[in-house]
């Protein structure tokens, strides 16, 4: 009976409602509420959803690129059901479409007809199509590419169409036509590039000029944090003082730049009375700098700006004027696209077959409710413009944040470098290693904070966070950080006992641990490390290591060799003198190959470790039944004791 009822239902919600109206059904309802739908809809179908969905976060956010993209294969091979087979063929086609090389774009082809295969919803066939097109321009296939998208024109005018076909022209003219059909299709000033006897450049962007200026109503704080930003600020500054809405002030903040940053925003104070130039005592990272801005703000509203990013003249202005007209809301933000600064072309930064997304800079709040229940920004280096929304949402409730669907008001400069050499602390469309952690941090203390407000300046920690996020690094010599120990495991599932023992070194030793979260590939095990393990960090000797952080130190303990079965990519390096693999679970074809957990642990760490049983029974059992593949590693027949890492004798 519960199947014949759940049909019906799971064929409405994912076949005949498109993407649009599923996100309008799901704000309808609470978190709690939610889950429990899900429960009710628990299925056989939803598990092969909810399967799926554990394969690409074991792909994305944990980096299980070998083992999980076989498993999206063996899915996609062997699944029956034909909507299932599709949404697995599009992660496939993502995946390779995102490597953002001709091998992986002809890859991504090879599934485009099966993606296409029964599909009915326009938006999705939307996506496919800009995706498809995108594909053949990196084969050198422009021609196909275009075929795939002025197809689709005729029934669909969309402005992610637009920019897919504006990609797909050669001259720079003939691209800034497709781009102004968008600006068009929004009701906006159409945009071009200052005359100039050399080719155009990034630099050169300008809204068409406008005659009309307001110069009357609310003021608003323009925030422009710059780091050696010589070379693109201008552009940033021109677009905001050129805004349509005049009452501004811009507060641009150096932050301790090498370059000529300081003296080009001065030069910019000295002629227009509304730029105020202030700088951070220290280098600090974008959000000081910010909160320092804020601290001066006198404005009405506040919104940001980057620092080398171009924005559209009438961008304050729709902005403003939605917060004038909704004095419930809060806080809003425009749309952004991004822009190549070497090719002038379109990037969609991992994002599904769109060009067009809310850009979570361009945030827009009303100043003084925000800094009397929210306060500022966190002090952090990067990644805190999801946490102040979130902060903002669970402060003022999730109707007073608003996503405005605006077009694109803001153009960000995007690089070449940065399209293919992502940094190890950036972001790609879903989060890993320390904004993986991070955002795991801010989610346990928002759910257990008193209070939401953040001070600045903030001179002890809210909320521990790892080091590359610290406004003030740590000195690091030859680039390593040191730690007495390092502890590698996987902190979603340890027991009592192995916490109990982390808690005792903690307590008796004066020197630094660090915890090195390596995950076991299994689709049904929790996403966060446990909350006791969450409660002793303290920023200092006791710590979260992340992916990008090299570490020195004197012992490496990987507990439990099941978490070396499956390679991931997220693990920081740590150059250690010892290493020491605890055994406390018996090796199986099923479980760990031993061979496979030396290999990883080697390719990791450099190293083959010395392997120890945790028990016994263990050992015994090792020995007995696992003789051929104890000779692989450097095994040793003594039971490992704990108290070997306090006595420095012993080791």
């Amino acid at each position: 009976m519960k199947k014949v009822v759940l049909a019906p239902v799971d064929w409405v919600v994912y076949t005949v409602l498109n993407e649009r109206q599923r996100k309008a059904l799901t704000d309808i309802f609470t978190e709690e509420q939610k889950q429990q739908i899900k429960r009710i809809l628990s299925g056989r179908k939803q598990a092969q959803r909810q399967k799926l969905k554990q394969i690409k976060y074991h792909l994305y956010n944990l980096g299980f690129t070998e083992k999980a993209l076989e498993a999206l294969e063996d899915y996609y091979t062997n699944m029956k059901d034909p909507q299932l087979k599709r949404l697995a063929a599009w992660e496939l086609t993502l995946w390779h479409a995102n490597q953002y090389t001709k091998e992986g774009a002809g890859k991504a082809l090879e599934y485009i007809e099966a993606v296409k295969n029964g599909e009915k919803d326009a938006d999705q066939l939307r996506r496919i199509a800009i995706v498809q097109a995108e594909c053949y321009e990196t084969c050198h296939e422009v021609e196909k590419g275009k075929e795939v998208i002025h197809g689709m024109l005729p029934t669909q005018k969309h402005a992610d169409l637009y920019l897919a076909a504006a990609n797909l022209e050669g001259a720079l003219d003939k691209r800034m036509e497709w781009v102004n059909k968008v600006m068009e299709l929004y009701g906006l000033q159409p945009i071009g590039f200052t005359q100039t006897v050399r080719s155009p450049v990034y630099d050169d962007l300008q809204t068409i000029a406008m005659d009309r200026k307001i110069e009357d109503g609310p003021k608003v704080s323009v925030i422009l944090p710059a780091f050696k930003a010589e070379e693109g600020i201008r552009v940033a500054i021109e677009s905001i003082l050129s805004q349509t809405w005049q009452n501004i002030e811009l507060l641009a903040v150096d932050d301790c730049s090498p370059d000529n940053t300081a003296k080009v925003i001065a030069e910019y104070a000295e002629k227009d009375s509304r730029v105020k130039a202030l700088s951070t005592p220290v280098n600090s990272g974008p959000y000081v700098a910010r909160n320092i801005a804020l601290e001066h703000a006198t404005g009405d509203f506040v919104t940001i700006n980057d620092a080398d990013d171009w924005s559209h003249a009438e961008k304050i202005e729709i902005q403003v004027k939605h917060l004038i007209e909704h004095e419930h809301i809060i806080a809003n933000t425009s749309e952004h696209s991004r822009l190549t600064e070497e090719e002038l072309k379109l990037y969609r930064r991992g994002t599904p077959g769109k060009y067009i997304f809310p850009n979570m800079s361009s945030i827009m709040f009303r100043r003084k409710p925000v800094l009397e229940k929210v306060g500022y920004w966190d002090s952090v280096r990067f990644a805190a413009d999801g946490e102040f929304k979130r902060r903002l949402i669970k402060v003022f409730g999730k109707n007073s944040y608003v996503d405005l669907k605006t077009g694109p008001l803001s153009l960000p400069r995007q690089s070449v470098t940065s399209l293919t050499g992502s940094s190890a602390f950036g972001y790609n469309g879903f989060f890993m290693g320390v904004r993986k952690e991070y955002v795991e941090a801010l989610e346990y203390h928002h759910n257990t904070a008193e209070t939401l407000r953040y001070p600045f300046p903030m001179t002890t920690r809210v909320f521990q966070v790892p080091e590359p996020m610290w406004p003030k690094r740590e000195e690091k010599a030859e680039g390593k950080r040191f730690f007495d120990v390092v502890i590698a495991t996987d902190f979603r599932t340890i027991d009592e006992e192995q916490i109990s023992y982390i808690k005792e070194f903690y307590a008796r030793k004066d020197g630094r641990i660090g915890l090195v979260q390596i995950n076991q590939y299994n689709a049904g095990s929790s996403k966060t490390i446990k909350e006791s393990i969450r409660n002793m960090l303290d920023g200092d000797r006791l710590q979260m290591l992340v992916y990008g952080e090299q570490i020195q130190t004197d012992q490496l303990i990987v507990w439990n060799p099941v978490v070396l079965e499956a390679y991931q990519r997220y693990i920081p390096a740590v150059l250690a003198k010892s290493v020491t693999v605890i055994v406390n679970e018996l090796p199986s074809d099923e479980g760990y190959p031993i061979t496979h957990c030396l290999k990883h642990l080697q390719e990791y760490f450099d190293h083959s470790g010395t392997w120890y049983p945790a028990t016994l029974e263990i050992k015994n059992a090792l020995m007995e039944h696992h003789t051929e593949a104890l000779h692989e590693v450097n095994f040793s027949e003594r039971v490992w004791e704990k108290s070997w890492v306090y006595d420095e004798k012993t080791n």
